[in-house]
């Protein structure tokens, strides 16, 4: 049966690490230099191998031999702890292999089996930001989420010789690999203008932001095109025949016209990034509306992006591009031609636009455009400025209006609204909302810890900013040096927290900081929920209830769709944590958080019959009771047997990042509301309103 990609003896081959290595060596291609630990090996050998490995390296690498995306990739500060890294990492791989911590600046390259053979697209340098500690690396974290923890240059800041050598590089492996249509070369420039190869990807990662993705377009690509060569390539190695794009596939949107916004300045700019380029390349497809994206800029200016600039990392990233614009244009250009050149590339394999961003004021955006999808999270974004200001201009958007966004972003004013409706069994966790001390000492913050206490349930709290979101500065506290940490790193201006002490944290749980100092925070009950996880059982996941916990109440996240005084909700998900408190990770990075949708009854589950429908009633009447419109999502515990409920929060404009429970959901109602569908639903009730 023909495929896309490289053939199985060849991706045995490059897929390990060590065997990649020894192949590129014998052809003389420089490799990253490794040592092997193998299964057979003993302790003692293995212990050998890790004493004399590389004497002259500061720090060493250990990774799996077979293994991607950096999982159970570690960086060893010395001997010792490479030793204990290396003990648990052959607990469950066979293969092992350490390398010198490298220096230089790490590349990547996509490359496509052209007519005549590899061609490499434009490279990529990494540069990474924002280190908690020297060990950190390039890692899952920083290669899938939406983030300004890495920064990819693409061009490289390179001469055209430097990144003609790491093109040349690229192409060299992938023939001597044997790999075909399509692969990743990654790789280390060193001082000298060299390349060593440090990972070789058969098939590249391809989420919305990928590599593959950002390469293509620097040609003027879109998703489907680089998609369309690739299976292409794979065709015509097999003889069969892929039909060219028709004039109707390639005729220009005339739906009507909105402007996806995204961006901005909060601590969660960067998932506003992943939602907003998700909507846009959602509603590409739409023959009702044609999107067009918009960056917001921390400095409150607006750039009309194009493909090419908007699949960028982070809003650092974004900007940096929009800025350089022009400079970056001339070198992109130069090298994108001869690439097409070598790849053959007609006009209609080329969809995406390319041409350099445009820098508007607020003003001219405003009058630019009469329909706005907002996909901005938290600051004025939901707290009802950006409402107001488009209600003055005759605007229609999607969301709340400013009364209701300015709600759901004070979680307090929110707890006050929900505690009205309790005798609907809809509930409020005590809240107390406090103002951050400037000054810090130990009797004051003892003071304010006992008030705290006395007030809620239990010694247990979780504190938040008042009106941040999506896990900004949520953590829980169990005693009053947890809270003393805690406001020193607030007034510290901290940008995350990772192994900081908290008594109620793990040390790997990593938790991302507001961006401003908050003014007030909000401490609330920590609620016991079922212990209920997601476990590997006889090969298949299965869902584990109350192995310690058995308290009757789980977490979930429903979304609401509809007019004001009319939102419905949809099938609520359950929301598994794996520590407690849900990351930045598992609400928006695929692959990480566990969502289940429905809630599942006997025998799967232990929700009871009627419960989901209780809840969806309870949430829908919350809707309405904030004044919500359009769109939202309410987090909430839920009885899995009352159906009774306990608000956590209102968001007006929700995360519509690719992995976001809101298209699981609506996937889930009856009849299936596809993930486009749900977008054009929500701009036609904008247009509505």
């Amino acid at each position: 049966m023909p495929y896309v990609g490289t053939g199985a003896e060849a991706c045995a081959t490059a897929f390990d690490k060590y065997r990649a290595k020894e192949a590129l060596d014998a052809r003389g291609i420089g490799a990253v230099p490794s040592v092997l630990v193998e299964a057979g090996m003993s302790d003692a050998e293995a212990e050998q191998i890790v004493a004399g490995a590389f004497p002259d390296a500061d720090k060493l690498v250990l990774k799996p031999a077979k293994g991607g995306s950096s999982i159970d990739v570690f960086v060893a500060r010395d001997r010792g702890a490479a030793a204990d890294i290396l003990r648990e990492l052959r607990k469950r791989y066979d293969r092992v292999v350490i390398q010198p911590r490298m220096t230089g600046v790490e590349v990547t390259t996509i490359v496509l089996e052209g007519p005549d053979g590899p061609v490499s697209l434009i490279p990529v340098e990494i540069e990474l930001h924002n280190r908690v500690a020297d060990e950190e690396i390039f890692d899952y974290r920083r290669k899938y989420l939406a983030s300004n923890d890495s920064h990819y240059h693409c061009p490289p800041p390179r001469d055209d010789e430097t990144i003609a050598e790491i093109q040349r590089t690229a192409e060299a492996v992938f023939t001597a690999l044997g790999l075909r249509d399509f692969a990743r070369i990654d790789g280390w420039l060193q001082p000298d203008g060299t390349i060593l190869v440090s990972d070789v990807n058969p098939i590249s990662g391809m989420e919305q932001n990928s590599f593959l993705f950002i390469q293509a377009a620097q040609l003027g690509m879109a998703h489907a095109d680089v998609l369309r060569e690739v299976l292409r390539a794979a065709a015509r190695r097999a003889g069969l025949d892929l039909p060219r794009l028709s004039a109707s596939d390639r005729a220009a949107q005339t739906g009507r016209p909105v402007a996806v916004l995204f961006g901005g300045a909060t601590a969660e700019r960067q998932v506003s990034v992943l939602s907003g380029t998700n909507v846009w390349l959602k509603l590409a497809r739409s023959e009702r509306y044609a999107p067009m994206p918009y960056l917001l800029s921390p400095d409150g200016s607006v750039w009309q992006v194009s493909y090419s600039t908007a699949l960028r990392h982070s809003v650092e990233e974004i900007v940096y591009a929009c800025r350089d614009g022009q400079r970056l244009e001339e070198r992109r250009a130069r090298l994108a031609a001869r690439i097409i050149e070598r790849l053959a590339l007609p006009d209609e394999a080329r969809t995406a636009s390319v041409v350099p961003p445009v820098q508007l004021s607020m003003d001219e955006f405003l009058a630019r455009h009469d329909l706005v999808f907002i996909a901005l999270h938290g600051g004025i974004g939901e707290n009802g400025t950006l409402q107001e200001l488009f209600d003055r201009h005759g605007i229609r958007y999607n969301g709340s209006g400013p009364d209701g966004s300015r709600l759901c972003a004070d979680k307090y004013e929110t707890g006050r609204v929900v505690a009205t409706l309790a005798g609907e069994g809809i509930h409020t966790a005590r809240r107390i909302r406090v103002d951050v001390p400037a000054v810090l000492d130990d009797a004051a913050v003892e003071a304010i810890w006992q008030d705290i206490v006395a007030q809620c349930t239990g010694t247990r709290v979780v504190v938040k900013p008042l009106d941040d979101g999506c896990s900004a500065g949520i953590v829980p506290l169990g005693n009053a040096a947890d809270l003393r940490l805690y406001l020193e790193l607030i007034n510290a201006d901290a940008r995350r927290i990772k192994d900081a002490g908290f008594s109620l944290l793990t040390p790997e749980q990593l938790i991302e900081m507001p961006t401003t100092r908050p003014q007030h925070l909000l401490f609330e009950d920590y609620i016991d929920t079922d212990d209920l996880r997601v476990e590997d059982r006889a090969g298949s996941a299965e869902l584990v209830w109350g192995l310690e916990r058995d308290t009757g109440w789980i977490e979930v996240t429903v979304g609401v769709l509809g007019p004001k005084g009319a939102m419905a909700a949809m099938n609520p998900s359950i929301t598994v944590a794996s520590a407690g408190i849900l990351s930045l990770e598992e609400k928006f990075m695929g692959g990480t958080g566990v969502n289940i949708t429905p809630p599942p009854g006997p025998p799967l589950g232990r929700v009871e019959p009627g419960a989901v429908e209780a809840v969806r009633a309870r949430i829908a009447r919350t809707a309405n009771a904030l004044g919500m419109a359009g769109y939202g999502r309410i987090d909430a515990f839920m009885h899995r047997k009352t159906g009774e409920v306990i608000i956590i929060e209102a968001n007006s404009l929700p995360g519509l990042t690719p992995a976001t429970v809101f298209y699981h959901q609506g996937l889930a109602e009856e009849p299936p509301l596809p993930p486009r569908q749900i977008l054009e639903r929500i701009l036609d009730l904008a247009a509505e309103a």
